[in-house]
């Protein structure tokens, strides 16, 4: 999920191995009119984002760079140089652990050792909050990309072997929709602010009661830093930085040019409603159902031998489901030889009411393939790579009806 620190010195190459890319400014457009071309034409590819930096960009001057991963025009992975951008500072964001919890697991990181397995084996975040975090970390690079203006992109088609896809809620068109509003919404506050390069400086005590994300903020707005800077100080990020610092330029907290402003209050983020798939295919229980069965056994059965525990934390999945899409789950666990009722989530989603028929076999199993992508993500996770890459092969053998 992280790229190296960008140095300025990697300008994006064109591939020589005959692959169809697409390459320009985002002067001539931009990220969001980049990725509407990729999802409208549903294209499979590496989208790559070089970010000069200049003073008074978004980064406050530092070059970093990001990229994009899609399958046939669903985003489905991204990778980014930006410390605000790492897995941690995005946990942290999402209130699933502390700043004090932050520091001391990344202290504890080692090169065969990431964050992710830390949080988790110290049981600071469930499995599951991990896998979450992982998703809600690409969807915020995506929308991140979305605040830079100035910089090159380079879209180069065909598959690119990104070993850790994850299944993001919202489809893409979802995603430029809520894209679009932060933008709108970043462009106001930052006139609020007085743009990237304003520098603002406490000018009173925190309000009672403060944030961790205020304290951050309050704590990095030294009047020194540009607000760019300061937002990445924070590592609150530019638009999660703007939410904090409205309120406080009301309330005289912060100042700038000298004297506080007064603009009206904040707004909070809302989540958007994935939406559900519309499949015409009308399987039986005993047919695809079945082979979910079968795969879930056999993941359950590798975790088991891995890790004495491990296989216990696929259940840690059904924790996190949203309260909008429970129901798809109601009931359903794992059992301890790995069995998992498939037939109830398929009568899960028809007494509902909401679907029926051919709709509700799909609905169900869109349920149980976002499960399985958890599953095959805890897969990497906790075994050693050759194993793991060995049982993906497996798993991608019996889901084409060759094992």
């Amino acid at each position: 999920m992280d790229e190296p620190n960008g140095s300025g010195d990697g300008e994006l190459r064109a591939p020589r191995d005959g692959r169809p890319w697409l390459a320009g400014t985002l002067t001539a457009l931009t990220i969001i009119e980049v990725v509407q071309l990729v999802y409208s034409s549903l294209k499979t590819g590496l989208l790559r984002l070089s970010f000069a930096g200049p003073a008074g960009g978004s980064a406050g001057g530092r070059p970093h760079r990001r990229s994009l991963y899609f399958r046939e025009g669903q985003l489905v992975f991204a990778a980014s140089s930006e410390p605000c951008d790492r897995l941690g500072p995005v946990l942290w964001r999402a209130g699933l652990i502390d700043w004090e919890t932050l520091e001391r697991c990344s202290a504890e990181v080692e090169p065969d050792r990431p964050l992710g397995q830390i949080l988790v084996d110290g049981g600071a975040i469930s499995a599951a909050d991990l896998y979450a975090g992982v998703t809600t970390q690409v969807r915020e690079i995506l929308f991140e990309s979305f605040l830079d203006t100035e910089g090159e992109f380079l879209f180069v088609e065909g598959p690119h072997g990104e070993p850790n896809e994850v299944r993001v809620p919202e489809r893409t068109r979802d995603l430029l929709l809520e894209g679009l509003k932060r933008v709108e919404e970043t462009e106001r506050l930052l006139a609020v602010v007085g743009g990237r390069g304003a520098r603002l400086a406490r000018a009173a005590a925190p309000p009672s009661g403060a944030s961790e994300f205020t304290l951050r903020l309050l704590e990095a707005a030294d009047g020194t830093r540009t607000f760019a800077e300061a937002a990445d100080a924070s590592r609150l990020g530019l638009l999660a930085a703007l939410r904090e610092a409205e309120p406080l330029l009301e309330a005289g907290v912060l100042i700038r040019a000298g004297q506080p402003d007064a603009p009206p209050g904040i707004e909070v983020v809302v989540e958007a409603i994935p939406t559900a798939a519309d499949a015409p295919a009308a399987p039986r229980p005993s047919g695809p159902f079945e082979l979910y069965r079968r795969i879930f056994r056999r993941v359950h059965a590798a975790l088991a031998a891995a890790r004495p525990g491990a296989e216990r934390r696929l259940d840690s999945y059904f924790e996190r489901v949203p309260e909008h899409r429970r129901f798809v789950f109601d009931g359903v666990s794992f059992s301890a030889n790995g069995e998992l009722d498939v037939a109830r989530v398929l009568a899960n989603v028809t007494g509902s009411g909401a679907y029926r028929g051919a709709a509700a076999r799909a609905r169900s199993l869109e349920g149980l393939e976002e499960l399985l992508t958890f599953a095959l993500f805890e897969v990497k996770n906790v075994l050693p790579r050759p194993e793991a890459e060995l049982l993906l092969r497996e798993v991608g053998k019996m889901q084409v009806g060759k094992a």
